[in-house]
């Protein structure tokens, strides 16, 4: 059994003693090589003990866990955040495909992120990084009214291969495939990523996305054509047809209208 050194960089203290707790009960085979309470002593215990996973806090009087992390030139370890935020925090951190772990942390949740380091041994892209205080700083409202558009956003989408960076501007059109999602892109091959579609669905839902179909959620700026019918149909801008569920049909025609009101594309 390979041991992991664990760090869990915290500013409450509660919040360390519990985790650590969690960790001996539950993971024996990480050990805690140590704690701290702020970024600085943080990146000291880094620096000296050289953890292979880090457990880190977001918010921290001061600095931030993301501070703590840009001191560092590479980011040869695995991080976990954990945050009390809920919510939006939540999304962001999908957006990312970062792992986290909300407080009070749950012990399943606890083992099944501490398993899945074991297996992949993923360190954090700054990439990844700039996706996720983007998302944490500027918190999307929750309503269908409140859309905003996919400009200069970009999602992380994990695979087998590693993570690919996309421009939501450049995904057409979401597609289910049984436990994986399947993504169609502008000029390139197609991403499919081992998550539910209805994952996804709660990442998009505040973008100009919208799920017409059980099994298709589709990028409203690549709509080249809407075709009456008891549900009707979209076609895309690269040449595929997908059917609107006669369910989702009157949502859709309102999303749809409100997003070319808002893009100027018709008064």
């Amino acid at each position: 059994m390979e041991t992991l050194r664990a760090a869990v960089i915290d500013d409450e203290a509660n919040a360390r003693q519990a985790l650590i707790s969690l960790l001996r009960i539950l993971c024996p085979d990480v050990v805690v090589c140590g704690e701290a309470k702020n970024v600085d002593t943080g990146i000291e215990l880094i620096r000296k003990e050289k953890p292979n996973l880090v457990f880190l806090d977001i918010q921290m009087p001061g600095k931030t866990g993301f501070d703590l992390l840009s001191s560092f030139d590479t980011i040869d370890f695995g991080v976990v955040f954990t945050t009390a935020y809920q919510e939006y925090a939540v999304k962001a951190f999908r957006f990312s495909a970062i792992d986290y772990l909300l407080k009070p942390v749950d012990p399943d949740e606890l083992q099944a992120a501490v398993e899945k380091f074991k297996v992949q041994h993923d360190s954090v892209n700054p990439q990844q990084l700039k996706i996720l205080q983007e998302h944490i700083q500027n918190p999307q409202p929750a309503g269908l009214k409140q859309r905003t558009r996919n400009d200069n956003q970009r999602i992380a989408l994990p695979t087998a291969e590693g993570i690919h960076f996309v421009q939501m501007t450049d995904i057409i059109q979401c597609e289910s495939l049984g436990s994986y999602t399947k993504f169609h892109l502008v000029g390139s091959k197609p991403i499919v990523v081992s998550r539910l579609l209805k994952e996804y669905e709660e990442i998009l839902d505040n973008y100009y996305f919208f799920r017409v179909h059980q099994s298709n959620i589709v990028n409203l700026e690549h709509i080249k054509r809407y075709v009456k019918g008891d549900g009707g149909q979209v076609w895309l801008s690269d040449n595929t047809e997908v059917e609107v569920s006669r369910r989702r049909k009157e949502e859709f025609l309102e999303l749809l209208s409100d997003f070319y009101v808002n893009s100027g594309k018709i008064g």
